[in-house]
């Protein structure tokens, strides 16, 4: 999902299949259990498909912006609002937002570009920031590569999905990352394999 020149069809199948998987096996319940209930904005950093803010829209009466690079994505936002622009150089003054989120994008960074991405992230944030990613281990990887095999219909999908896990990260990885970034973090476990960074202000 990082080649952009990929045709237009493959983002639309890669993008359907992860929105389903967001839905169903937590990546929206990583960040709704952590995601204050009173938040009247959110940013979506890589917001990818938009689902996830989409969904938020729906259950949190908030405003979401979706910022991306990606405009094949950012045509999917319907409630929320699309923006293009770099998470590494977020378009936003201090303070802008209650909470600023960020799900399945930081395994596609190197750590150098996931410590500016975070420092960024709590620049912008009023009060909270949230990054959702997969937790790096064998069972993870042995179970997305079964489903893929299974049901997955995109070829970018069923490539994306085991590097993706391989890339990913284990506690103490994405805890070293808010050290570097100078944000005070705490790492916790969602079901089934995913980490959620929480920091508040």
């Amino acid at each position: 999902m990082d080649d952009l020149s990929r045709p237009d069809f493959e983002f639309v199948e890669a993008y359907n299949e992860l929105t389903s998987i967001n839905r169903h096996l937590g990546g929206i319940r990583a960040i709704e259990r952590f995601l204050p209930g009173d938040v009247r904005s959110v940013l979506d950093v890589a917001s990818g498909g938009c689902d996830v803010g989409e969904a938020l829209v729906k259950r949190l009466s908030c405003r979401v912006v979706s910022l991306d690079m990606n405009l094949r994505g950012l045509k999917r936002a319907e409630q929320t609002i699309p923006v293009a622009g770099d998470a590494l150089q977020l378009p936003f003054a201090d303070d802008t937002f209650d909470a600023v989120i960020c799900s399945l994008s930081f395994h596609h960074l190197a750590n150098p570009e996931c410590v500016c991405v975070l420092r960024e992230m709590w620049r912008v944030a009023r009060r909270i920031v949230i990054v959702n990613d997969l937790h790096r281990n064998r069972l993870a990887h042995a179970s997305i590569r079964i489903l893929s095999a299974l049901f997955s219909r995109s070829t970018m999908f069923r490539n994306d999905a085991a590097a993706s896990v391989r890339r990913a990260f284990r506690p103490a990885e994405l805890d070293a990352i808010a050290m570097q970034a100078g944000v005070p973090a705490r790492v916790h476990r969602s079901f089934p394999y995913r980490l959620v960074l929480v920091a508040t202000k």
